[in-house]
């Protein structure tokens, strides 16, 4: 076999293989891709969720402080109720 069919075959094998990787390569970065897009759209998700939970455990916190100072109020004004009544002495 002569040199020139030898390089021919070469050629002809090395575009296959390359044309065959390039294909694997472009799948891969299809998926590579399509599962960034996913994991963005899970981000935005969370994001907007872990939002909803921060105004909701803030609006609960207000809630349970307005109602612990209610009711801190409350016991106190019990408890001044059965302590006796300073009278003031008048000096004369």
């Amino acid at each position: 076999m002569d040199a020139f069919a030898k390089m021919d075959i070469f050629f002809l094998v090395t575009t296959v293989a390359v044309i065959v990787l390039a294909g694997f390569v472009a799948v891969l970065l299809y998926y590579i891709l399509r599962t960034a897009k996913d994991v963005s759209e899970v981000v935005h998700i969370v994001r907007k969720e872990s939002e909803r939970f921060a105004k909701g455990a803030r609006s609960a916190r207000e809630r349970i402080k307005g109602r612990g100072e209610n009711m801190l109020q409350g016991i106190i004004a019990f408890v001044q109720s059965f302590a006796p009544s300073k009278k003031r002495v008048k000096k004369q």
